[in-house]
Parts: C-alpha cells; sequence; structure tokens
C-alpha cells in the first residue's frame, strides 16, 4: 500500500494543473513578445536614426555642392544669356550691315568733294570701285566692310601725313608742277623752274600765288616730304580757315610734319 501511494505521489504531478507553473509561463511568454517588442523597436529606430543620418550626410553634400557649383552655374547662365543676346545682335547688325555700308560710301564721297582737291579724281574713282563692289552679291559681307574700312582710313591718313608728287596743275592740266601737301590744311604746288608757286585756298576755289620766301619754304618741305631733310616747322599759309582745318592745326599759317612722304601722279 505504501508503494503504490509513492508511486501515485510522483505520478501525479506530471497530469495535474498547476496554475502558478500557468502564469509562470504565460508572464514569461509576454516578456518575450514584449522584449521582441522591445527589440524590433530599437531596429527600427536605429534604421531610422541611420537613414537621418545619410540624409543629413546628403543635405550637407548638396549644400556644398551648391555652394561651389551655384555661382558657376549661374556664370555660365550669364555667359549664355549674353551670347544669345549677341547673336541677336549680330542678325539685326547683319540686317542692317548692307545699308550702313553704303551710307559709309556715300558720307566719305561728301568729305572728299568737300575736301581740299588733292588727287580728286582718284580718290572718287576709288568709291566709285566701292559702290560696284558693295554691288556684288557673291561678295562676303565682311569682305565688304573690310575695304570700305580700308578706305575710309585711308582718307583719315591724308589729315596726319605729308606728301610731295608732280603731276599737272589742278585746273590748269597743260601745266606740269611739283606739289606739296600738309595735311589737310595746306595744299601747295612749285613750277618745276622753282620760280612760280601757290597755295589753293579752299574758300575761293582757286591758286593764290607765292612770292620770294614761300617758294623756298615750299622747297624745303618738297625736300622734307621726299625725306631728304630732316623734319621743322613750315612757315606757309594755309588753304582753310583755321575754323575748317582739321584739329591737327595749332599754328595760324605754320605747320609741322614728320610723317613719311608718298609719290602721287595726279592731281
Amino acid at each position: 500500500m505504501t508503494t503504490a501511494l509513492a508511486l501515485a505521489a510522483v505520478i501525479i504531478p506530471a497530469h495535474a494543473d498547476d496554475p502558478v507553473l500557468d502564469a509562470t509561463q504565460t508572464h514569461q511568454q509576454r516578456q518575450q513578445a514584449l522584449q521582441q517588442k522591445i527589440d524590433n523597436a530599437d531596429d527600427a529606430t536605429r534604421q531610422l536614426l541611420r537613414e537621418w543620418q545619410d540624409a543629413r550626410e546628403s543635405a550637407e553634400r548638396i549644400e556644398q555642392y551648391n555652394q561651389t557649383v551655384g555661382p558657376m552655374l549661374d556664370q555660365q547662365q550669364q555667359r549664355i544669356e549674353q551670347q544669345q543676346q549677341a547673336l541677336a545682335s549680330m542678325d539685326k547688325t547683319r540686317e542692317a550691315l548692307p545699308a550702313t555700308l553704303h551710307q559709309m560710301v556715300d558720307r566719305l564721297r561728301e568729305m572728299v568733294q568737300a575736301d581740299i582737291p588733292f588727287h580728286r579724281a582718284e580718290r572718287l574713282a576709288r568709291l566709285d570701285a566701292l559702290d560696284r563692289m558693295l554691288e556684288q552679291a557673291s561678295m562676303a559681307q565682311a569682305d565688304k566692310l573690310k575695304r570700305v574700312l580700308s578706305t575710309w582710313q585711308q582718307e583719315l591718313d591724308y589729315g596726319t601725313d605729308i606728301e610731295a608728287w608732280r603731276g599737272s596743275l589742278f585746273k590748269h592740266p597743260d601745266t606740269e608742277v611739283q606739289y606739296l601737301r600738309l595735311g589737310r590744311v595746306g595744299w601747295y604746288y612749285l613750277s618745276l623752274d622753282g620760280n612760280q608757286g601757290g597755295v589753293w585756298q579752299a574758300k575761293s576755289g582757286q591758286w593764290q600765288p607765292l612770292k620770294g620766301n614761300a617758294l623756298e619754304e615750299i622747297r624745303r618741305g618738297i625736300r622734307i616730304a621726299n625725306d631728304q631733310r630732316s623734319p621743322e616747322l613750315l612757315s606757309l599759309p594755309l588753304s582753310v580757315e583755321l575754323s575748317d582745318a582739321d584739329s591737327e592745326t595749332n599754328g595760324n599759317d605754320s605747320n609741322t610734319s614728320s610723317h613719311d612722304s608718298t609719290q602721287g601722279s595726279d592731281s
């Protein structure tokens, strides 16, 4: 009997319900589930933290990039806008260039006709050639502009140089003389024997005879223009009124020139 009771005491706990054990197991399960939630939450938090840090670093890199590249992009945009404006301006200039070239030649013709008539036939012929050139459709506008500007420069150079040459006396084609030109303010002639000479008077459109020392001054001027004498002051009457003279003229009836001379054949 005793042995049977002992076995029963051992066997019964294995099959009997124990509220304390159940409560403990349930509590442990809940603790495990809660810990799992906490662990999962920690993992999510750490993941969010890493993502936030990555986002902040990315934002900092973008900000640094903008600070470095932004001004470069602004400058590039400005250059693009300037180029676009330049192209638009070029289009307008290209459209207006033909008319402008004709106006430049017309203005130059007016200047030549109003100027002292030295080399007049040659200068007007040069302008006639420009007019014909401007009508050539096969010639590039840039080449036309270059030719017109070259002629303008040639005319402007007349105002700053000194020149001597031989040719027929203006308005007296049967008489050959030596010419002396001082810029645009003085035009003189000397007969081949050196005994006669004169100065062109723009106001009257006639030659005014010169005598005595004035003839010697013309001789000196011719030698200077031909590089046969050092530059020096010349005391000669001017061909134009002082109010009409170029800005290069600073005296009343004297002129100084140190420019190289060129030779011509017509008056």
